[in-house]
């Protein structure tokens, strides 16, 4: 298995408090959220990474440099000034040897087992992590589902209708990668590259493909966005994530 790991925004909601730095090396305990990240995927055997940059790349790859025995590739996204995480997930292909990766969003800090959830799946296809049973805001990536099939993915999907909340963590199979880069190439072309990528995850479901959910089954995870997420995230989520690592 291989992952792509998208680390090129800025992340200018969190201020001074994270420095000149990108968001993907902030702390959260003792390692930084890029740590928790690989240290889960080496852990699970993922061995090949493609980390996507943009916002002072030099700072993640020197951070790196020699600390993981990994096969960890850096590409680019020179533009991630003026493009969303659509563009950098495009251009990520070249580096994929076919099927068969993870999708991380490099301010996502997440339970090991939600992980594992999605590693040890046998659904084929593109499968998504999803929150059922967070209580939702309005800026969060909600979905509708039916059973396990996703039927809608967006920011723009009401609370009434929501049935929760994707993670930014997701899983595609082989049988679904030529499908999902040319639904970001079709995306590209009539929206523009400053749209997310789940764009085009809606643009598979809008096709007829199956969409697929693994719940993250009531374990901590937060998205790391503003400076209450960070508090939120070093106060309560990283102590639970500790103390049900070892649990059940």
């Amino acid at each position: 298995m291989q992952a792509v790991i998208l680390a090129a925004g800025f992340g200018s909601r969190l201020g001074r408090h994270k420095g000149d730095d990108p968001k993907t090396l902030i702390k959260i305990g003792d390692r930084t959220l890029i740590d928790h990240i690989l240290k889960t995927l080496k852990k699970n055997g993922v061995r090949n990474v493609i980390i996507i940059t943009g916002y002072k790349r030099e700072k993640i790859q020197e951070y790196l440099k020699g600390k993981y025995t990994m096969d960890i590739k850096f590409v680019h996204n020179s533009d991630y000034e003026t493009t969303n995480n659509i563009y950098s997930l495009y251009l990520a292909k070249e580096e994929l040897s076919g099927g068969n990766f993870y999708i991380i969003n490099s301010d996502v800090l997440f339970h090991e087992r939600i992980f594992q959830n999605l590693h040890f799946s046998n659904k084929e296809g593109l499968i998504l992590s999803v929150d059922l049973k967070k209580k939702l805001k309005e800026e969060d990536m909600k979905v509708i589902r039916m059973g396990d099939r996703i039927t809608r993915i967006s920011k723009e999907i009401s609370l009434s209708e929501a049935s929760g909340e994707y993670i930014g963590l997701s899983k595609v199979t082989e049988e679904a990668f030529k499908k999902l880069f040319r639904s970001i190439k079709e995306v590209i072309s009539h929206k523009g590259t400053g749209v997310f990528y789940e764009e085009a995850f809606q643009h598979m479901i809008d096709s007829g493909y199956w969409v697929t959910c693994e719940s993250t089954r009531g374990l901590p995870w937060i998205e790391i966005d503003t400076v209450e997420d960070l508090k939120l995230a070093r106060e309560k989520i990283f102590p639970r994530i500790v103390r049900t690592r070892y649990q059940g």
